[in-house]
């Protein structure tokens, strides 16, 4: 057994995993951005069919009218969004100058930005005024909102992994976690702009 074997007992060079672990990153996106782009289709057909009015459902003797929501919440949450994004980026420009300091504060405050988007997107979900049986345009709201709050949850997750590993000095001489970590970023934040802009046309 050589010395090389006992010095690398994975018998792998970091960049390999890191390969390995982009495209994993990579595949899962694919995924992830096929069924988004299919929510949004659902919310433009159904509201373009409105099949028997039942979009926007008229006031019966038992129930009010649905009526579309604002959507300034969801861009408020896409704008807290593309916030986090950025920090992340300053910290990943700061991890790329060997400024561990940088990359701490960037993801700390992405993580907040993380947070609190989270926070908001809940309460957005809570205080809407119907069901997700008042209606398709309802339906879609929910669908939309949920599938926000998922990618917002799983942020504060890889956030707060990645601002831990940042404060172990972990990254101190292999960043590549970090570029993944912004792809989900770029991706998360692109999301919640496609659902924003989804609900402006209710």
């Amino acid at each position: 057994m050589s010395l090389d074997t006992h010095a690398n007992p994975h018998h792998e060079h970091p960049d390999v995993v890191g390969s390995r672990n982009r495209l994993g990153v990579i595949l899962i996106l694919v995924a992830d951005i096929a069924f988004a782009l299919s929510v949004l289709f659902v919310f433009f057909y159904l509201k373009g069919q409105n099949v028997n009015d039942m979009w926007l459902p008229k006031a019966t003797e038992d129930t009010p009218a649905i009526v579309p929501l604002s959507s300034m919440s969801s861009w408020n949450v896409t704008a807290i969004a593309a916030f986090g994004l950025l920090a992340h980026n300053f910290g990943l420009r700061g991890v790329r100058a060997a400024n561990q300091t940088q990359l701490k504060l960037g993801g700390l405050v992405a993580l907040i930005a993380a947070v609190v988007a989270t926070v908001y997107q809940n309460m957005q979900i809570a205080n809407a005024p119907f069901t997700f049986y008042s209606g398709a345009y309802a339906s879609c709201y929910y669908l939309i909102t949920i599938l926000n709050m998922v990618h917002l949850i799983l942020t504060v997750f890889i956030a707060l992994g990645n601002w831990n590993r940042s404060r172990l000095g972990i990254y101190a001489h292999d960043h590549w976690h970090v570029d993944i970590v912004n792809v989900w970023w770029v991706w998360m934040t692109v999301s919640s702009l496609l659902g924003a802009f989804a609900l402006s046309f209710a």
